[in-house]
């Protein structure tokens, strides 16, 4: 009997000793699992159009005239957001990158023009949604246009997020002067 009487104070303490109000494993994971998702910090991916830095250079003579030289690329720190997704942390953004041009035109070994071309120097004076998200697409050389008194080059200017587009023609005469004509607007 004495054992017996030693025995249920010992399982009594124990039985006390256990309930002594601490979280159970459910509730531990719980914590844990909140605990992380706090400690999680948003993602931001981005996809680039053109996914990497791009650079198209070409050099012409015309009519034995005018030596041109354009370069056209992109703007390593400008883009245009063409949209965004957020799900769960991660937030996905779309952005097509900005384009502007070089252009550098000689006549008998003179330099007579050279300029960068952007959308901000050839933006029309009345305001307009094409001109919110737009950008250069690109700068070429109109031979067929061209001749030893002017040259002609065409300038594309797109805006990505409503698929509208305008092209212009720049014309530089023999003195380095210029003058720009809107060719089409599909905006």
């Amino acid at each position: 009997m004495k054992k017996l009487a030693l025995f249920i104070p010992v399982i009594l303490l124990l039985i006390v000793s256990s309930c002594d109000s601490r979280k159970s494993k459910i509730d531990r994971l719980k914590n844990s699992v909140s605990e992380f998702n706090n400690n999680q910090k948003s993602i931001d991916l981005i996809d680039y159009y053109p996914k990497d830095y791009t650079e198209i250079k070409t050099d012409s003579i015309i009519s034995n005239t005018f030596k041109v030289s354009v370069k056209n690329f992109t703007v390593k720190d400008q883009g245009i957001v063409l949209n965004q997704s957020i799900k769960n942390l991660n937030r996905t953004s779309k952005v097509h990158r900005v384009f502007v041009s070089n252009i550098v035109v000689s006549v008998e070994e003179k330099i007579i023009y050279d300029r960068q071309i952007s959308v901000e120097k050839i933006r029309d004076l009345k305001s307009s949604e094409f001109w919110n998200n737009a950008t250069l697409e690109h700068v070429w050389v109109n031979q067929e246009q061209s001749n030893s008194e002017y040259l002609s080059l065409g300038v594309s200017v797109i805006n990505p997020t409503n698929k509208a587009f305008r092209l212009y023609e720049l014309l530089i005469d023999r003195l380095g002067n210029e003058r720009l004509l809107l060719i089409e607007d599909h905006s």
